[in-house]
């Protein structure tokens, strides 16, 4: 049987002294879609392309990166000074793989940077800086912490035979977060803070975030597998549909 293909968008680093701009992509991602049996290719932040560009994919996942979506895209102000935001160019990609993925149905997976960029594609807003604007709450940076999770991932977890708690460790590498949840999705992680870590459209074959790492929690780690599974069944249901 052919192996699934996934696309992961990939971070952007401009030119510097020496150096050429570069699109880049840490091997974890890679690795952790390997080992669930998926072949893996990057996809650079060019311009948005037309959909029927895309019909090789079985599956896309939106990957984190270092800088921040400006708050423009969801109709804010910066007040986070002086920030580090991304290139208007990479939301305006990721948001046309989103479109995508709404309009022919194509799982998709967003882990951190991802998973904010759902949100604010789907009409929801961030925290522009957690420590400033929220200093009572978790530490969410280069940190681990619980979060609980929802009932369908709880499901998913004892469906897979895994006996997880409605809490559970989780990393984390984010200084921002979901402030207003975006329209149609459903929340399946919270942390101790009353911080939306998870979430999922129960309308969609798999429209599914994190904001914590997954691919570089440990190899063994139950819930990070049992949502790889999720996500790859879903790409191959999404496969054998297009037969």
């Amino acid at each position: 049987m052919d192996s699934l293909l996934i696309g992961i968008t990939t971070d952007y680093a401009p030119a510097e002294p020496g150096r050429d701009p570069r699109y880049f992509l840490k091997t974890s991602y890679v690795s952790y879609f390997r080992d669930g049996g998926a072949r893996v290719i990057l996809l650079p932040s060019l311009s948005p392309l037309l959909s029927d560009d895309w019909n090789f994919l079985d599956g896309i996942v939106l990957s984190g990166s270092g800088p921040d979506i400006p708050p423009s895209f969801y109709k804010e102000e910066k007040t986070w000074l002086p920030g580090n935001w991304m290139a208007e160019e990479r939301v305006n990609f990721e948001f046309s793989l989103l479109g995508l993925s709404e309009r022919k149905g194509i799982p998709l997976f967003g882990i951190c940077g991802g998973f904010q960029a759902m949100n604010v594609f789907r009409g929801g807003t961030l925290v522009q800086d957690l420590p400033t604007m929220r200093p009572e709450g978790v530490a969410h940076q280069e940190s681990n912490h619980p979060v609980t999770l929802g009932q369908h991932w709880g499901r998913l977890a004892v469906n897979e035979g895994e006996n997880l708690n409605n809490e559970v460790l989780v990393n984390s590498f984010h200084h921002q977060g979901v402030n207003r949840l975006g329209e149609g999705l459903e929340v399946e992680a919270v942390s101790d803070d009353s911080l939306v870590e998870g979430f999922r459209d129960p309308d969609h074959p798999f429209f599914a975030g994190v904001q914590w790492h997954p691919e570089r929690m440990p190899a063994m780690d139950p819930l990070s597998r049992i949502l790889r599974e999720a996500f790859l069944k879903a790409c191959r249901n999404y496969r054998n549909s297009r037969r």
